[in-house]
């Protein structure tokens, strides 16, 4: 392969005679700036334009169901605790991913949202990938015309062909520019750009080491080899399916002669035990990084996952053999459809592109097409084979190679619209705004169609954390242990390891539960899981709310009053209100207080007014008497909730002990156009014949 810049330095032509100004213009900088190359330039904005367009759709939040398991969850606990991810690891993606987020917090801050954070390394892949694509496009569309597109040619002057051959050899700048922003917008690789997934570094794999061995044909060099080699052994330490393009690659390699013609004898590289044994050092190089996945293992046996191992090393080899995704893959000679494979290859880049991509790999030349052809035949192969899988970790790289073949195909049509003879300037001219105009449409097509699915922000969906908000909002005690339904201690894993809110509070399950409440130790329970505290924690526990969400939990009544060294009322409500009433029957109001505050599990915008009242039972009740708290304004009431039983109606006030303090909190949604002003508190109880008998009443001003 002729070098570009030694070429424009070189032929006069590229800088006088029928060039064209452009063209004359970068030649003259190329002489008086040496490495200066407008094409770089381009796909630097490229990049850069990218890079805004995905930053603007980051993933920002999590679905309820992303957080019970899944990729996207388990590579950001690896990359927030350097923990191992999916087997086999993947320990370099997920050491760079350490420091990646490490980099982000400390930057942005501690209390910045960490998922854009993760989210963005992926982010980082993929302008990776969409440079490689562009660069690699100007690499296969910087060659002119050699005599394989000679042979396809008809009716073309030698001269012509000869100038072409020579002319434009830094590549088709338009089509690389126009190709890499379709390929961008395509669905599949801008959702995985924005969303926590390393797929994108697949994609950025596949592209280097193309661009390796395309370089490596044209110059002969053996650090191209060896960059391979070493490429090689990065994908055995990360996705060991980004290899089933090495197969292809090595034919490729082994078939080239020493001079980079095709009818020479083909190159010794069995005969180069140097060459070999560097190559084959450099491939076991990254293997190394999977002593991180050992010794993560070896310190922390939670993190193994499901089964029993006598050692970590029987662990550690079992992980490698990724017996998880192994048992996806189905061999039966069922039909290949599903609902999803293969119809979204051509949803994804539409008939046309598809058409053309296949079609338009042809025009590399035979020994790249056959590399590629093969390797698109391996992926498809894996597809079927993985088709319950993962499959997805070859169809991103393969709507790459895709890609390369409508820009492949493009410029040759583009070359061919400027050699055939006779053809008069405007007609050459037509058919290259034609080419130029078919991938404008195809990628304005395919992004518009992919915005609305792809962008990740802001998600109405992403409420998966906001029971763990709801439990943080009550501010518990520091050390306080929380036993909740599983998406509520999802969501407060999440928030206290991940997010880093309130470290010092757990969530745990019943049986620990009980362990605390014995011990005396501070204890939580939500709202949604206290009618399972009778049968899995006790039967005897006494309850006393915290806020909304959470209630406490603990084995003696408590008998402190507010303002006396008690948690109840809990820190974020302030001082009591003096809203005191004795109601007789062995029962006075001590004080209440109400907040103001969003419903988590709402859009944002929608506010309750939560009404904490505090009670404290002089005597235990002879009877349970039921609580009625109402919002009023004007002296008019416009809200109303009623609960048969104190604490969310599971503690009834016959289990009160004498002096015991309990705290009880009443959520209305905040009544649209109508402020309160006033809250109404009514103790009665249901008579036989359905009626009601009230023990008393008692009105207070809000403040």
């Amino acid at each position: 392969m002729t070098n570009s810049l030694e070429t424009t330095r070189n032929d006069p032509r590229s800088a006088h005679g029928t060039a064209g100004p452009w063209r004359r213009l970068r030649a003259q900088l190329a002489l008086g700036a040496g490495a200066f190359d407008p094409g770089r330039l381009v796909g630097l904005a490229l990049v850069l334009a990218f890079a805004v367009l995905y930053l603007w759709t980051l993933d920002n939040g999590l679905r309820p169901g992303e957080l019970e398991g899944g990729d996207l969850i388990t590579h950001q606990y690896a990359q927030v605790q350097a923990r191992p991810s999916n087997a086999p690891g993947y320990p370099l993606y997920t050491m760079g991913g350490w420091l990646w987020f490490r980099l982000g917090r400390l930057i942005l801050g501690q209390e910045h949202n960490p998922i854009p954070i993760l989210s963005s390394f992926s982010t980082l892949w993929a302008l990776l990938a969409l440079w490689l694509l562009y660069r690699l496009i100007l690499e296969v569309t910087g060659r002119g015309i050699t005599a394989h597109h000679a042979v396809m040619l008809s009716g073309v002057k030698r001269s012509e062909e000869s100038r072409y051959a020579q002319s434009d050899n830094s590549g088709n700048g338009p089509v690389a520019a126009l190709v890499t922003a379709f390929y961008g917008g395509t669905y599949f690789f801008w959702y995985y750009a924005v969303t926590t997934e390393q797929y994108t570094s697949a994609v950025a794999w596949t592209l280097a080491v193309l661009l390796l061995a395309f370089r490596w044909e044209g110059a002969g060099r053996e650090s191209y080899l060896l960059a391979i080699a070493f490429l090689a052994g990065v994908g055995l330490a990360h996705m060991v399916t980004v290899l089933f393009i090495l197969p292809p690659l090595l034919w490729f390699v082994s078939s080239r002669d020493e001079r980079g013609g095709h009818g020479g004898p083909p190159v010794p590289l069995l005969r180069r035990p140097k060459l070999i044994a560097a190559a084959l050092g450099l491939a076991a190089l990254p293997l190394l990084s999977y002593v991180y996945v050992y010794v993560r293992g070896a310190q922390h046996p939670e993190w193994r996952g499901v089964g029993q191992w006598a050692s970590t090393w029987q662990w550690f080899w079992s992980f490698l053999s990724t017996s998880q995704g192994r048992s996806e893959l189905t061999w039966s000679l069922t039909p290949f459809s599903t609902k999803e494979f293969p119809s979204l290859i051509w949803g994804e880049l539409t008939w046309p592109g598809l058409v053309a991509g296949l079609l338009g790999l042809a025009a590399l030349g035979r020994r790249r097409a056959i590399a590629l052809y093969a390797t698109l035949g391996i992926y498809l192969a894996f597809c079927w084979v993985d088709r319950l899988g993962n499959w997805y970790q070859v169809i991103m790289p393969a709507y790459a190679l895709l890609a390369l073949g409508i820009a492949a195909g493009a410029d040759w049509v583009w070359r061919v619209a400027g050699a055939v003879r006779g053809a008069p300037r405007n007609p050459q001219s037509a058919i290259r705004f034609l080419i130029l105009l078919t991938l404008t449409i195809l990628l304005l097509y395919r992004g518009s169609a992919s915005y609305p699915r792809a962008d990740s922000r802001d998600w109405a969906a992403d409420t998966g954390l906001a029971p763990g908000w709801a439990i943080l909002a009550d501010d518990p005690p520091a050390g306080t242990a929380v036993l909740g339904t599983l998406p509520e201690a999802l969501a407060l894993d999440y928030l206290t390891e991940i997010w880093g809110e309130r470290p010092d509070l757990r969530a745990v399950t019943s049986t620990e539960a009980r362990a605390l409440l014995g011990a005396g130790r501070p204890l939580a329970i939500t709202e949604a899981a206290l009618p399972l505290a009778p049968a899995e924690v006790s039967p005897d526990a006494h309850y006393s709310a915290l806020g909304r969400t959470l209630i406490a939990v603990s084995a003696a009544p408590n008998r402190a009053l507010p303002g006396a060294g008690t948690e109840a009322p809990p820190r974020p409500w302030g001082p009591l209100q003096p809203w005191t009433h004795d109601f007789g029957a062995g029962l006075k109001l001590v004080g209440g207080m109400t907040q103001t505050r969003r419903i988590f599990e709402q859009p944002a915008g929608l506010d309750e007014i939560v009404v904490m009242l505090v009670w404290q039972a002089t005597v235990t009740p002879d009877r349970d008497w039921s609580v009625s708290v109402r919002l009023t304004r004007g002296g008019q009431e416009i809200a109303q909730l009623d609960r048969q039983n104190p604490v969310d109606g599971a503690y009834p006030m016959t289990r009160w002990s004498p002096g015991e303090v309990v705290a009880d909190a009443y959520p209305f949604a905040r009544p649209a156009g109508a402020e309160p002003d006033g809250v109404t508190v009514i103790l009665y109880h249901q008579t036989a014949d359905g009626g009601y008998v009230n023990l008393d009443v008692t009105e207070f001003m809000l403040r």
